[in-house]
């Protein structure tokens, strides 16, 4: 994991307005004005508490933090909105989780869920997606309401320009939450499968390959989600190194073969979507208690230098620190280990 040059941590999850607290500052994300400026002596950062605690050279502390209700500089609220907030206290890793669940719920532009607010302004329903497994499972997913009803296009087209199969079935998924098999969006989605299905699995380039039974696993479990038939879709015995990152259907991929899964600095959420598939044991060293715990460099449709005013590192080596597909897939996983 590459480390910025100062510590940080994000305030404002979910669609509450966005600061950073860094280097004796509150600065607003999007414009990146100072809120507050403090002369530091010692600065504390209680990563799994949502909590910055600041000493002060004249002996005063101010305290920084966030819960369920808003955000707080001591008894001053700065931004506010009800959240659901566990503390995941029956599972292993509680922390973890904590700190995981944060750097999901602190990637919201606005209303809209992308993988690092910095780097990317634009939904990616593959992240999105990902991101709506958490949310369901802690309680928030009504924060993915105002974007998923607004959606009009089946393709995010967010890898240029191309509409990526596995797209469909996230769509699927994600409006679940929000609308029937009836609705039109549903139905155009449908109709779309079929167009470019060859013997009932889905067809097309994700992330630059073939990933047909990634692709059309997807598909089958957004639209049984929404209680839509999927007897029109077939799960193919083909090759496809996606196959096993689709951890949520086991069932169907049991003969698919794995790539070669390395950790992978850059790219890490596939290497974790396929130990969750494996049930493999972890690295207790990757569960390390830090912040960010989640990233992804050297993106092809990421804006890095968007995130210098963060850290220059960062910017310099092209990566985007939190990221929610990558903190998704570690939360998942964890989520299944109790105590």
């Amino acid at each position: 994991m590459i480390k910025p040059e100062k510590p940080f941590y994000l305030f404002g999850m979910g669609h509450r307005e966005k600061t950073v607290y860094k280097d004796g500052k509150l600065s607003t994300v999007m414009e990146n004005s100072v809120l507050y400026s403090w002369d530091v002596a010692k600065e504390e950062f209680f990563y799994d508490e949502y909590k910055v605690v600041l000493t002060l050279r004249d002996g005063t502390t101010v305290k920084i933090y966030e819960n369920d209700e808003g955000v707080y500089v001591n008894d001053t609220c700065i931004a506010s909105s009800k959240l659901n907030l566990p503390d995941f206290e029956e599972y292993k890793y509680s922390k973890q989780l904590r700190i995981l669940h944060h750097e999901i719920l602190i990637s919201f532009y606005g209303v809209l869920p992308v993988p690092n607010i910095y780097v990317y302004h634009k939904p990616w329903y593959r992240d999105g997606a990902m991101m709506a497994l958490v949310l369901e499972k802690t309680g928030n997913i009504e924060l993915l309401r105002p974007w998923a009803m607004s959606v009009t296009e089946l393709y995010d087209r967010n890898n240029k320009g191309n509409c990526e199969p596995d797209n469909l079935g996230q769509l699927a998924f994600i409006l679940s939450f929000f609308t029937d098999k009836d609705s039109p969006m549903v139905k155009a989605i449908i109709d779309e499968a079929k167009r470019i299905m060859e013997d009932g699995c889905l067809t097309g380039i994700t992330d630059y390959n073939h990933h047909e039974i990634y692709s059309t696993l997807w598909l089958k479990y957004g639209l049984s989600k929404l209680g839509a038939d999927t007897d029109f879709i077939k799960i193919p015995n083909k090759f496809d190194s996606y196959a096993r990152m689709f951890w949520m259907d086991r069932r169907e991929v049991e003969t698919a073969t794995p790539f070669d899964n390395k950790y992978d600095e850059w790219y890490p959420y596939l290497w974790w979507a396929v130990k969750h598939f494996n049930n493999e044991p972890i690295d207790e060293s990757l569960l390390e208690i830090k912040y960010p715990m989640s990233w992804e460099i050297c993106a092809s449709e990421a804006s890095y230098p968007d995130i210098a005013p963060l850290s220059e590192e960062y910017a310099r080596t092209k990566c985007g620190a939190p990221h929610s597909w990558h903190a998704a897939e570690m939360f998942m996983y964890l989520a299944e280990i109790k105590k």
